[in-house]
């Protein structure tokens, strides 16, 4: 019975290339590879490519270079190890994925690679959607917004391809202005339906404020989210080295708190913040 040979990881049989990681994974996929590698299926590896996505996310929002490397290595294995599992199923090989993407590339970008024509980045943005749309006649330009999407992120995605497609306020104005209308409707809400669909309303507005400034909702509300709850941790170390518990203080000592909070992390360069008041 033929045997495959256990490489030394010190040598260069691996090389620190695409093509290296590609022989790594597609190793330790064979029989004298990793179990649990082995056992991995497309739907088994979906929670981790679903987790990298978001620790490649933090490392962009910290400005952690050197975490940024790491988690774009580990995003990039859940890329290739989904190209692996393709192939030995016969699904379809990675070159497939490359041409797929560097064809659609080629096709999206006319005006580089046939026209030479001078575009703004609003105007490339257009022009992509209308490629887009003419290549999926017939599909709504919401086809390709994931369900699974976070509902923030959901929301900005499918903002900003109605906007592509014509569908958009004239001016930013026009969004403060709706987004006035919809906190009006919200404060006349009684019922408890009725309060869940304006909340919906206000929030999906204020996506498209954010869209408008160019700013990603998602990040947005995921560096505030951390912002909160660093403060408020220290509020509680704080507490706690007085010998009190946070949870009885008065109102106004938990404001003191979260302002010196709020002054400490300002000095380390962490910027303007939310406030406390629920």
């Amino acid at each position: 019975m033929r045997t495959v040979s256990r490489p030394d990881k010190q040598d260069d049989q691996f090389p620190p290339t695409f093509e290296g990681l590609a022989q790594v994974i597609a190793f330790l996929r064979s029989p004298v590879g990793c179990p649990w590698d082995r056992q991995q299926t497309h739907a088994s590896l979906r929670s981790s490519l679903i987790e990298e996505c978001y620790e490649v996310l933090a490392a962009l929002d910290s400005g952690d270079t050197k975490g940024l490397v790491e988690e774009l290595g580990d995003l990039l294995l859940q890329a290739v190890f989904h190209c692996q599992i393709a192939r030995e199923n016969q699904e379809f090989e990675m070159k497939e994925v490359f041409q797929g993407i560097v064809q659609k590339l080629l096709r999206r970008h006319p005006h580089v690679f046939e026209t030479q024509s001078q575009l703004s980045p609003s105007e490339v943005e257009e022009q992509w959607e209308r490629l887009k749309q003419k290549e999926k006649a017939g599909q709504s330009p919401f086809a390709s917004v994931p369900t699974a999407m976070p509902a923030l992120a959901s929301a900005q995605a499918i903002s900003q391809r109605a906007g592509r497609s014509g569908f958009d306020w004239p001016n930013l104005d026009g969004v403060k202005e709706k987004l006035r209308e919809e906190f009006e409707e919200l404060e006349k809400a009684t019922a408890t339906e009725e309060i869940e669909h304006e909340i919906g309303d206000v929030l999906f507005t204020m996506v498209n404020v954010a869209r408008w400034h160019g700013v990603d909702s998602e990040s947005a509300l995921r560096k505030a989210s951390q912002r909160f709850r660093t403060r408020y941790t220290i509020m509680q170390e704080a507490s706690s080295e007085k010998g009190v518990v946070f949870q009885t203080l008065p109102r106004d000592k938990k404001e003191t708190l979260w302002e010196e909070a709020k002054a400490r992390l300002a000095q380390q360069g962490e910027g303007r913040g939310v406030s406390c008041s629920p």
